[in-house]
């Protein structure tokens, strides 16, 4: 993994937090993230509509992954060719038709 927290030639003097600062944020689920940033893609019709924008975003709440996960478990497969977990069982598949590069 490269990365680039030097030397931007280029780029206007923007304040954004990149590189292992950033990284640390993500990794470390930061609550208090020093350049918090929201992109949102919206259809053509509503995306220039300065009033749309901002309501839309001011919709938008503070999520947690608690928030979207109703339950998670964690199985042990010690076969990492095949899976015990019916519902993986085709992503397993599907995994191991891709060839290993290595």
């Amino acid at each position: 993994m490269t990365l680039n927290t030097f030397h931007f030639a280029g780029v206007s003097a923007k304040n954004v937090t990149l590189g292992v600062p950033r990284l640390k944020e993500i990794i470390n689920v930061s609550k208090a993230i020093k350049t918090p940033s929201l992109k949102i893609f919206l259809k053509d019709e509503f995306r220039k509509c300065e009033k749309i924008v901002t309501e839309v975003g001011s919709q938008i709440e503070y999520t947690t992954l608690q928030h979207v996960v109703s339950s998670s478990q964690i199985f042990y497969d010690p076969n990492p060719k095949r899976t015990i977990i019916k519902a993986d069982e085709a992503l397993v598949s599907l995994y191991n038709e891709i060839p290993n590069l290595e």
